[in-house]
């Protein structure tokens, strides 16, 4: 083997040698977009966690704010106003492709569940009420969650002849 074929074989592995290294690092990239993701989702479940500590135990059982004293009540009140914006920054988020769909669909059901519950109903009405252009997003998210349990219209009954 002559040096010029020495030469033309040291620059085929320096090539491939430069494609994998792009490769990996491509891959590294990916990996730490991924775990940076996983750990901004991860902190917005820790405040919800950390927001919720707030919320007494009646009412996580369907109790409403009437049903527990004023200093509890207005704590309570507290905890779900920063709820309801907190989902928000949520949905917001997840608009921008922030964080993923999965984390996404688990916090829509939350936001859905927790919603059905009378505190969180009258809290949110309040807040609905006295901020018309505020949480939009959240608006948004809930209008989406409210047609997603609207019962389907009966495909028979648009047929000609049917009642």
């Amino acid at each position: 083997m002559g040096p010029s074929e020495w030469f033309q074989l040291v620059q085929a592995l320096a090539y491939i040698a430069t494609v994998v290294y792009v490769i990996l690092t491509w891959h590294q990239i990916k990996l730490f977009r991924k775990q940076a993701t996983t750990t901004f989702e991860d902190s917005l479940t820790a405040q919800y966690r950390r927001i919720m500590e707030s919320v007494p135990t009646d009412i996580w059982l369907g109790s409403p704010l009437k049903s527990i004293d004023e200093e509890r009540q207005a704590q309570c009140r507290d905890a779900i106003y920063r709820y309801l914006d907190l989902s928000n920054e949520q949905a917001f988020l997840h608009t921008k492709k922030r964080v993923t769909d999965e984390a996404w669909n688990e916090w829509i059901e939350g936001i859905k569940g927790n919603m059905e519950l009378g505190a969180f109903k009258e809290v949110w009405a309040e807040v609905a009420q006295k901020f018309p252009d505020s949480f939009k997003e959240l608006r948004l998210a809930i209008g989406q969650v409210a047609k997603a349990k609207a019962p389907h219209p009966n495909p028979s009954s648009s047929l000609p002849g049917s009642k």
